[in-house]
C-alpha cells in the first residue's frame, strides 16, 4: 500500500514537473516581457524577491495538494483553452499587460484541471502575489497616479501653510520662496503602495494565522505608503526653506526616499505585531 502510495506521488510529481515545463517553455516571450519591465521599472524591482517567495510557497504546499486526490475539472481546461487563445491575440497586438493577462489565466486554468478548484484555495496567496507582480499599463499608472498627485499637493500645501511658510500652489507645483517643487509622478507615493501591498501580503502569510488579521494588514499597507510619502515631501520643503537644504535630487534624495520606505515598513510591521497579539489574545 505504502509503494502505491509513494508511485502515485512520484508519477503526479512527475507530471507536474512535465507540465510545468512544457508552460515555461510555451510562455517564454512572457517572462521575457517581465523580467524587461521588473527590471526597468522602479515599480516592480521587489518582483525578483518576490518571485522566490512565490516558488517557496507552491513547493511547500506540494504535499498538501498531492494528498488531495486531485481530479480534473473541465471548467479548469475550458479557462486555459480560452487564456490560450487570449495568448495568441495578445501577441499578435503585442499588448504586453494582456499577455501577462493570458498567462496568469493560464495558470489559474491548468492548476484548475490538474489539480481540481481545492489547488486555488490552497495556493490563494502565490497567485495573488503573482497577480500583484503583472506591471500595470502605463496609461492606468498614469491615471492612478495624477488624482495623488493632486491629493498629496494639495495636503502639502496645507501643512506647509500651518507651518508659517509661505506657499503658492498650481495644480501639482508647488511655489515657496527662491523654489518650486513639482509632485512628479514618483513623489505621488503609489511606487511605495505597490511594494508595501505586496509586502503585507507575505508578512500576513508568514506572520498571522486569521484572514481578518491579513486583511486589516493589507488595508494598512496603503496608508502607511501615503502618509509617510507625504511627511518626505513636506520635509523637503520646510527643510529648504529654514535651512536651504535642497533633498530633491543627488544622493541625499535617494537616501531619504529609502529612509521613508523603511518608515512605513516599520510602520507595517508594528501593525503586524499588534494583530498578531489580538490573535493570540483571542485564543
Amino acid at each position: 500500500m505504502a509503494d502505491r502510495v509513494l508511485f502515485t506521488h512520484s508519477r503526479s510529481s512527475a507530471i507536474a514537473l512535465m507540465a510545468l515545463a512544457l508552460f515555461t517553455v510555451a510562455y517564454l516571450p512572457v517572462w521575457r516581457i517581465l523580467f524587461e519591465k521588473w527590471s526597468a521599472s522602479e515599480e516592480y524591482n521587489h518582483a525578483f524577491l518576490t518571485l522566490p517567495i512565490i516558488i517557496y510557497i507552491v513547493w511547500s504546499k506540494r504535499h498538501t495538494l498531492l494528498d488531495s486526490r486531485p481530479t480534473c475539472t473541465t471548467p479548469g481546461l475550458l479557462l486555459f483553452l480560452f487564456a490560450t487563445l487570449l495568448y495568441l491575440f495578445a501577441l499578435l497586438t503585442q499588448v504586453h499587460t494582456l499577455i501577462a493577462l493570458a498567462m496568469y489565466l493560464a495558470i489559474l486554468g491548468i492548476t484548475t484541471y490538474l489539480l481540481g478548484i481545492q489547488a486555488l484555495h490552497v495556493l490563494a496567496v502565490p497567485l495573488i502575489l503573482f497577480a500583484m507582480l503583472i506591471p500595470v499599463p502605463d496609461q492606468l499608472y498614469t491615471q492612478l497616479t495624477f488624482p495623488l498627485q493632486l491629493m498629496m499637493s494639495q495636503a502639502s500645501e496645507v501643512i506647509v501653510r500651518l507651518a508659517g511658510v509661505t506657499i503658492f500652489r498650481e495644480g501639482n507645483v508647488m511655489h515657496i520662496p527662491g523654489k518650486s517643487f513639482e509632485m512628479v509622478e514618483a513623489c505621488s507615493g503609489l511606487r511605495s503602495v505597490i511594494t508595501l501591498m505586496t509586502l503585507s501580503v507575505i508578512m500576513g502569510y508568514f506572520m498571522l494565522r486569521r484572514t481578518a488579521g491579513k486583511l486589516i494588514l493589507f488595508a494598512w499597507s496603503i496608508p502607511a505608503a501615503i502618509l509617510v510619502n507625504l511627511v518626505r515631501v513636506v520635509t523637503m520643503i520646510l527643510l529648504y526653506h529654514f535651512f536651504n537644504l535642497d533633498l530633491t535630487e543627488g544622493t541625499l534624495h535617494t537616501i531619504t526616499g529609502l529612509a521613508v520606505f523603511l518608515v512605513a515598513l516599520l510602520i507595517l510591521f508594528i501593525v503586524q505585531q499588534g494583530l498578531e497579539a489580538w490573535e493570540t489574545k483571542k485564543n
